[in-house]
């Protein structure tokens, strides 16, 4: 009997673990390799080389992908939910849409285990639970057994939302093999994902920083205005409760996530950034809000300070959920051009830099504290930016965007009118 291959080259896996999920053997176990990167790993010995494992590879076997059918620009206008989401808070409305109707939610959380956070998909099915799925996660979410546990849910004929990265909502899909009337999945704007162990390495220096442990981290708190603003709840060297606002690009882990240097390989060649969409919604943020709406009065409801959504309606079964939970937002149709425009994933995946290796191989070796002294040695102009505007006065910020859209515009009139002259 042949060995089962599940890949060649760590950029055709995506780590999900709906092989693992899938086996009827228990022959496979997500394994990290040396930064943290989990894959398959198959036991020969409990193989018996079904295949059942390679059929359910969502990021080879790719389900079926549809373009939006519409798109809208939303926020909640419940401030309670907005405050505690990292952009519009559209997630959150259509989360708790599900749950007050007796259904379950899957999604990404952060809780404390062991001593460390660990970014893990949890099942839900409380409004008070909530909290725990709400905000960004800028790493890699272990699946677990959420996949068989969404199936029994299924079956059971709850209604079940399921989030994630577009890869693990294919994953998901490749998994349960049919379609679902009760099953509504929604998949995020992606630009990557760090490995666990990084960001632990990250939560373990930056505690030591700060003096205690950290216990809570939200990677968009808006405190300070919407962004990359992050809040650090820990325990100090005497048992007590402290925060840290802090923004985002002052950190290497922050800085290097957003420039793409310490990804998954595969997410440089992501076949889910696209046009084509895997799940029934997407949801990611609405940047370049005003600049593409320079005249919109926030007064309307949808505001930059408090985070603007994006939706794109990608199935019948999304419209049907978006409709159901319409009154608890505030919507504004929009366009997909002006939503790409803004959110490079949408239409390319993240682009390659060799820095990635070189930053990983420092980890490797070296460890992140390393990495940081990296970060501070190299890049003294980007922290000295991020530190400037983090001065500047939300409401200052705002309003230059606004102009740039404003002058943006003017211009782009100025060429129509010399081109319909001519």
């Amino acid at each position: 009997m042949s060995s089962i291959v599940l890949f060649d080259d760590k950029k055709d896996c995506c780590g999900c673990g709906a092989c693992m999920n899938v086996c009827p053997k228990n022959a496979i176990r997500m394994a990290e390799d040396e930064v943290g990167f989990v894959y398959p790993e198959i036991d020969q010995n409990l193989c018996v080389g079904c295949g059942v494992c390679k059929k359910a590879c969502g990021y080879q076997m790719q389900p079926l992908m549809q373009k939006s059918e519409a798109v809208y620009a939303a926020a909640s206008n419940n401030d309670n939910l907005l405050r505690k989401s990292a952009s519009g808070g559209a997630f959150a409305v259509l989360a708790e849409n599900v749950l007050k109707k007796g259904g379950v939610v899957y999604g990404a959380a952060l809780p404390l285990e062991n001593g460390k956070l660990e970014p893990k998909h949890l099942r839900i099915d409380t409004v008070e639970r909530l909290p725990e799925l709400q905000g960004s996660k800028y790493v890699q979410s272990a699946i677990g057994d959420t996949y068989a546990q969404a199936q029994k849910d299924l079956l059971d004929g709850k209604r079940v939302l399921f989030s994630g990265t577009p890869c693990q909502i294919a994953g998901l899909k490749q998994y349960l093999k049919k379609d679902y009337e009760n099953l509504l999945t929604v998949d995020i704007i992606c630009h990557g994902v760090p490995s666990k162990r990084f960001f632990q390495s990250f939560m373990e220096d930056y505690g030591k920083k700060l003096g205690g442990t950290i216990t809570e981290f939200y990677f968009r708190d808006k405190s300070k205005g919407q962004g990359m603003i992050t809040r650090s709840v820990y325990k100090d060297m005497a048992g007590e409760n402290k925060e840290k606002v802090l923004i985002g690009g002052l950190t290497a882990y922050i800085h290097f996530f957003s420039k793409s240097y310490i990804y998954r390989k595969n997410c440089y060649s992501c076949p889910f950034a696209s046009e084509k969409r895997v799940g029934d919604l997407t949801l990611g943020d609405f940047w370049g809000f005003h600049e593409e709406y320079p005249s919109y009065d926030e007064k309307q409801g949808l505001s930059n300070g408090k985070g603007v959504s994006c939706i794109l309606v990608n199935t019948n079964q999304g419209k049907v959920a978006l409709e159901q939970c319409e009154s608890q937002f505030v919507l504004m149709t929009s366009d997909f051009d002006k939503v790409a425009r803004h959110n490079d994933q949408l239409h390319s995946p993240s682009k390659y830099s060799p820095k990635r290796e070189q930053i990983l191989e420092l980890y490797q070796k070296e460890g992140y504290e390393a990495v940081d002294r990296y970060f501070h040695k190299n890049y003294k102009k980007d922290i000295l930016k991020y530190t400037v505007s983090g001065m500047l006065p939300k409401g200052l910020k705002r309003n230059i965007k606004k102009m740039a859209g404003k002058i943006k515009t003017s211009k782009n009139m100025g060429w129509k009118e010399c081109n319909m002259e001519k």
